[in-house]
């Protein structure tokens, strides 16, 4: 039973975080071009703030069992980049992860 709960949690938890992540590089996307006026700015802080606390619990907790790996890095995003330079099957799935789901909402078009 307690399985069932950890993979819920743990989709749910994922699900969130990337929820944060399109928020964060929504206003990264206004604030480039210009647009983020102070009243979102000031509304977007607390986004930051919990997107960050969740991105290191998700980190912590899901991806180290996902990984099977202890976590080097605080972020899922900074972990993910040091697999996907460091190849094998982890890094064939940071890689995967950042091309359909991360890398098409950064500003930049690359995000890992």
């Amino acid at each position: 039973m307690i399985y069932l709960f950890y993979i819920i949690y743990s989709m749910l938890g994922t699900w969130l975080l990337w929820v944060f992540y399109l928020a964060v590089m929504n206003l990264s996307r206004a604030r480039e071009a210009g647009t983020l006026r102070k009243p979102a700015y000031i509304a977007g802080y607390p986004v930051l703030i919990l997107g960050f606390i969740l991105d290191f619990l998700v980190n912590i907790i899901v991806v180290s069992i996902v990984m099977l790996e202890f976590p080097k890095e605080v972020t899922v995003t900074s972990r993910f980049k040091r697999l996907k330079n460091k190849g094998g099957w982890r890094g064939k799935w940071a890689g995967w992860v950042a091309t359909n789901i991360l890398d098409p909402f950064d500003p930049s078009g690359v995000h890992i």
